[in-house]
């Protein structure tokens, strides 16, 4: 099976772009088509980032030696990107008919030291498609919702969680205004103002937390009464 036609057409502008060559053109086109074909735009993005992530990672880890400071560092988030971009990976093919599904456990899924560096050089052709969406030039990838994502939140739920957040903050934002109020009060008995500027400021500063806490209390009661 190949990539189609569009598909194709992106490769080879992409190819023409960077000046190279992609190792696996093809297989690079047959995830972007199945992406597509089951409303994994989201894995595919995520993909793309975790392979750039790993592949300049490994760069790294490759320049400094093993010896180096931060090397087990660098290994470790290495192993955790290039686990995370394979089961995404796993994720959109096994959406594929079984050809697909199967070249693709064959070739980059099996666990021997040929499968891996043949995947390393998929997530270095990946990386390079990141680097094409980061120059802000159109992937050939349908926005369409996954459908491996969560279900949608029922809209009656939805408006109960923001109105339960919209009371938390009212909440938190009359006991911080009330807490003022009452620490300026304290400051007066302690140390009061000395010169009429200074009294005048310090009231107007009482009273606006007074009206910030008490508007805050109207407000809060206003969204937890029942419609």
């Amino acid at each position: 099976m190949e990539p189609e036609g569009n598909t194709k057409k992106f490769i080879v502008d992409l190819q023409r772009f960077f000046g190279r060559s992609l190792s696996f053109p093809r297989e690079v086109g047959l995830i972007i088509d199945q992406c597509n074909a089951h409303g994994l735009s989201q894995p595919f993005r995520d993909a793309l980032f975790h392979a750039k992530f790993a592949t300049k990672t490994r760069e790294v880890m490759s320049r400094i030696g093993a010896g180096a400071e931060g090397f087990d560092k660098l290994s470790t988030e290495f192993q955790v990107s290039v686990e995370k971009v394979t089961t995404l990976l796993k994720t959109v093919v096994k959406e594929s008919p079984d050809e697909i599904k199967q070249h693709f456990v064959d070739e980059f899924f099996s666990l021997d030291e040929v499968s891996f560096t043949r995947l390393m050089k998929l997530l270095e052709d990946l990386s390079w498609v990141k680097n094409w969406d980061v120059d802000g030039k159109p992937l050939p990838i349908s926005e369409n919702a996954s459908r491996i994502s969560r279900p949608a939140q029922p809209r009656e739920s939805f408006e109960e969680g923001e109105k339960k957040q919209t009371a938390d903050d009212l909440s938190r934002f009359r006991s911080g205004a009330a807490f003022g109020f009452v620490l300026m009060l304290l400051l007066f008995c302690v140390d009061p103002p000395v010169t009429l500027l200074g009294w005048g400021l310090a009231i107007v500063v009482v009273m606006l937390l007074f009206y910030i806490a008490l508007a805050s209390h109207s407000a809060l009661k206003k969204t937890q009464s029942p419609h």
